[in-house]
């Protein structure tokens, strides 16, 4: 998997590609407890060029997108490849954590 990262003041989005996996995932919640740190409000996930999402994945999605919530700020999917918006949509996720657009 491929993280890029784009800052505007406190919105961060990342762009992921490849596959999700375990490794992944952690690397994933690494960046994301930074961008925490570092004061972001908003944090949007683009997976428009990820091909597979594991449960490790999804697991820090919904924890920092939870976390977030409550404290007033945002995580969320920005975007989906067909087939994480797959993934998503037989979790039952896909409609908590995609971006409404």
């Amino acid at each position: 998997m491929q993280i890029t990262k784009n800052l505007h003041d406190t919105e961060y989005d990342y762009l992921l590609s490849g596959r999700i996996d375990g490794p992944a995932a952690h690397q994933l919640e690494v960046e994301v407890l930074a961008a925490i740190r570092a004061g972001a409000t908003r944090i949007y996930i683009n997976l428009a060029e990820a091909t597979f999402l594991c449960s490790a994945g999804i697991r820090v999605i919904l924890q920092y997108h939870r976390q977030l919530k409550a404290q007033g700020k945002s995580l969320l999917i920005s975007r989906t490849s067909p087939e994480i918006d797959q993934i998503l949509e037989l979790t039952g996720f896909r409609d908590s954590v995609v971006e409404k657009t």
